[in-house]
């Protein structure tokens, strides 16, 4: 039997990053495999995340999820909980459920692109934590 090596990609972008989806236990490649996954990639395709410094604790670093022109209006906040060693959002959804809502997603992947990019010598213009 003979094994194939994949050639890792060029770089990462909205096209090709993908996610471990905890509700259906896979890799998910797809935008429409999840409502929440299609709402993720909406965000980093229209460049909604952004590192910001917390305004009322500059020791503590957050990311802001920008609203989509036409699509939605809220900014939210995301941070990193110590305690829970993950990421907190400050939308309706996280907050009553306590799961993985679109923004932490969004934010997951679009860490994942900034960083794979910045290691392989991709130019891009973020600040990475």
């Amino acid at each position: 039997m003979k094994i194939e090596k994949e050639e890792p990609p060029i770089e990462l972008n909205t096209k090709n990053v993908i996610y471990w989806s905890s509700h259906y236990k896979k890799l998910v490649f797809e935008e429409g495999d999840t409502a929440i996954g299609f709402k993720a990639k909406r965000f980093i395709e229209n460049n909604c995340i952004e590192y910001i410094k917390d305004e009322y604790d500059t020791s503590k670093s957050c990311y802001i999820c920008k609203p989509i022109k036409d699509y939605n209006k809220t900014t939210y906040k995301i941070f990193w909980d110590k305690e829970k060693k993950d990421f907190e959002c400050n939308c309706q959804y996280h907050q009553t459920t306590k799961r993985t809502c679109s923004h932490i997603l969004a934010l997951y992947l679009q860490l994942k692109i900034w960083n794979y990019n910045k290691k392989i010598g991709k130019d891009i213009n973020a600040e990475i934590i």
